[in-house]
């Protein structure tokens, strides 16, 4: 979840819109997905057993090293983003992806981009994703 969402009056937050997600934090939440996703592009695909549907592995998770919801909570709050991983650009993290997802993380909700930036900014990035041997 996004800064705002979890500390609404800290981050400025509407009482109109506390605790209710917004395209902005969206965007936020969009970035970890990024992360996510594009640290693990090549590395492990699986069935899921109840749907049979692909579900991506890659243990990347966004803060797998803070044991605690809470801790994680601050982490987000005060700031802290995950970093970028070893190795970024083999697993599919060049700079310019690297630099949307850190636009998406932004701290001042407004700065962060549209979606229609970030999608152009994907198409971009991710082009050579399509010519890597795994």
């Amino acid at each position: 979840m996004s800064p705002e969402l979890l500390d609404p009056d800290r981050f400025g937050m509407p009482v109109s819109e506390e605790n209710r997600p917004t395209k902005l934090s969206d965007c936020y939440a969009l970035g970890m997905v990024i992360y996510e996703v594009g640290a693990c592009v090549g590395r492990f695909v699986v069935l899921c057993s109840w749907t049979g549907m692909p579900q991506v592995l890659c243990g990347h998770r966004p803060y797998v090293e803070i044991e605690s919801d809470i801790l994680v909570i601050n982490a987000i709050t005060e700031g802290d983003r995950p970093k970028k991983p070893d190795g970024a650009t083999r697993l599919g993290l060049n700079d310019e992806l690297w630099r949307i997802i850190e636009l998406c993380w932004l701290e001042d909700r407004n700065a962060r981009p549209g979606i229609e930036d970030i999608f152009s900014c994907l198409n971009d990035a991710t082009a050579f994703w399509y010519m890597r041997d795994y």
